[in-house]
């Protein structure tokens, strides 16, 4: 595990970090959150960090019970488990630079490598982006500065062999 950052105080979709409420049997840090529901929800960090959990649970009832339960709907880039190609390089992108337990995450958020706001928790933006830019099946996301995060003015569609001669020991 990586030094405990201290969340007090700060804002999570609807939840904002009271204290800190231990660890999980995994040895994750957990923290005491309040809902802006009013309730208190104990969540492990690196789900707030992630936007993994974004509430108490109110959130997803909320959006259930308006017909917009999940993201699937939102977009169809995920139905029934199965995901798609452009969605799984999109979260492959959130995975790298936002889960410190992530195999590649010292070669991205370790570097400080992060996600424009504008794709962060917008899939939707970033397949609009993808598909006005040239995404197609073999191509990958290419970061045209290896040195800054993944935005619409620093990415493009490159092949496997373009990505090679894009590398920071090329």
């Amino acid at each position: 595990m990586g030094k405990l950052v201290d969340l007090t105080g700060q804002r999570f979709g609807k939840l904002v970090v009271v204290e800190r409420a231990g660890s999980s049997i995994s040895g994750f840090a957990m923290w005491r959150c309040r809902c802006d529901c009013g309730k208190i929800a104990i969540v492990i960090g690196r789900n707030l960090r992630t936007g993994n959990t974004r509430s108490c649970g109110c959130l997803y009832v909320d959006e259930r019970n308006n017909r917009l339960a999940t993201i699937n709907i939102t977009h169809g880039a995920t139905c029934c488990g199965n995901r798609t190609r452009l969605y799984n390089i999109w979260s492959g992108m959130k995975e790298r630079c936002y889960n410190h337990s992530a195999i590649n995450y010292k070669n991205y958020g370790g570097r400080g490598i992060t996600i424009c706001t504008e794709w962060l928790h917008d899939f939707k933006a970033f397949r609009d982006w993808a598909l006005s830019h040239g995404y197609q099946e073999g191509l990958s996301i290419d970061r045209i500065d290896n040195d800054k995060g993944y935005s619409p003015d620093n990415c493009r569609w490159a092949t496997a062999k373009e990505q090679r001669h894009n590398r920071r020991d090329s």
